[in-house]
């Protein structure tokens, strides 16, 4: 298992702070710790939604609304 932010991509997590896009800075809920998120897709993902990590860009965490 890869530790830090980096071991994150591929993971879901639920959003604890509302991503309101692209470039403005949420957080999701993950491994009982709180991660900065951006949405991937740049539209805005509301809190409690749950995600799935896809990257790591510049410190923060790129998400989108899991499938499941």
């Amino acid at each position: 298992m890869i530790n830090g932010i980096e071991g994150m991509v591929g993971e879901e997590a639920v959003v604890s702070v509302a991503i309101p896009g692209k470039i403005h800075l949420g957080a999701i809920r993950a491994r009982g710790e709180e991660w900065p998120a951006l949405s991937a897709m740049g539209d805005p993902i509301a809190k409690d939604v749950i995600v799935l990590v896809l990257e790591v860009r510049g410190g923060h965490l790129m998400v989108t609304p899991s499938e499941a």
